[in-house]
């Protein structure tokens, strides 16, 4: 099973901000655009496992998640990756960075502890919106960073990590939670 693990965001806090998106959509380039369902901040992707590889994680996941206090969050600004000039995703980012950084951190070294191979990305805390496969020009790039350059969501709170499973379908990505892990409470 394909496993990753992630944190989500509140379903108030995502619709503000797809609210803001759809009536863009008609009026930029194509691009895959993220369904709100399936909108989430990943810390960590396990790629394919073996199902007891869940079981085995648990437990330490657990354990590391318990020691690391909730905080409060925000999604706002915006950017691509790589960059604006070669623009393949769109994303939001987020207030406290170094939190998010910190779990990040720790879910993947339980991971590599347990025998987990990972990729070598770099973690950014941010929220997709979309993945573009022909190259936008300048004004639609102009166009989305205008949009939510000054975009700040309601904050929030950041309480739990979640493992989900995903499973392909044309229609998208299908994830379903696992197993569900408490940040420590104050």
């Amino acid at each position: 099973m394909r496993i990753f693990i992630a944190t989500t965001f509140p379903v108030e806090v995502l619709r503000s901000v797809n609210t803001r998106v759809d009536p863009l959509k008609p009026r930029l380039p194509a691009a895959s655009w993220v369904r709100q369902e399936a909108q989430h901040l990943t810390l960590a992707f396990l790629g394919e496992q073996p199902e007891p590889q869940v079981s085995t994680l648990a437990e330490p996941l657990a354990a590391v998640l318990a020691g690391i206090p909730r905080f409060e969050s925000r999604l706002h600004g915006c950017g691509f990756f790589p960059n604006a000039r070669h623009a393949r995703v769109g994303w939001i980012g987020l207030d406290g960075e170094q939190a998010f950084a910190r779990i990040a951190h720790d879910v993947r070294e339980v991971a590599l502890s347990n025998g987990v191979k990972l990729d070598n990305v770099e973690f950014r805390p941010h929220l997709t919106l979309m993945r573009i496969r022909d190259p936008w020009p300048p004004a639609s790039i102009e166009l989305f960073s205008k949009s939510f350059r000054d975009f700040t969501s309601a904050s929030f709170p950041v309480e739990q990590v979640t493992m989900f499973a995903s499973r392909l379908d044309p229609k998208g990505a299908i994830h379903t939670p696992i197993r569900t892990f408490d940040l420590a409470q104050d």
